[in-house]
């Protein structure tokens, strides 16, 4: 993958990878999609937004993988653009869905809009199942070396 144009504007930096951390961020992706589906009955707007952190912290284990840190620096669309670039075209529209659930939930988090419905609310919850699957797939078969959910 080329990933200089990430490099160039300092969107990522190189590091070396800490598989316990890659197991901690994947650990915790699959329990804050767990949180996602109870708070369906609670808060749909929230449920939605625990989705795409879900999400996030897988793409961002992902990124550890490979040996990358996201910076500061719009991190967010960092994770979501290293992710599109390294997972490869067949799951393009899965990574799109992430990207708009990116969006959606910075409406929520900044604008405070609540606008999120059932639908929407589970379609977020089996779009981050998908990537996160998706994502500790591609991590095991990388790495086979290491054992991950000991």
């Amino acid at each position: 993958m080329n990933y200089e144009k990430l490099l160039r504007e300092r969107l990522i930096k190189k590091q070396s990878p800490d598989f316990k951390q890659i197991e901690y961020q994947l650990k915790r992706a699959q329990k804050d999609l767990q949180t996602a589906e109870s708070n369906l009955s609670i808060d749909l707007t929230w449920a939605f937004t625990i989705a795409y952190h879900a999400m996030i912290r897988a793409s961002k284990a992902f990124m550890f993988s490979k040996g990358y840190l996201p910076t500061t620096k719009q991190s967010h669309k960092t994770i979501v653009e290293f992710t599109k670039l390294t997972i490869g075209e067949k799951y393009e529209n899965l990574v799109s869905r992430f990207n708009r659930m990116r969006r959606r939930r910075h409406d929520f988090i900044y604008d405070t809009q609540n606008h999120i419905t059932l639908h929407e609310a589970k379609l977020s919850i089996k779009t981050a199942n998908q990537l996160i699957n998706k994502i500790i797939t591609l991590v095991r078969n990388e790495n086979p070396e290491i054992d991950l959910f000991r």
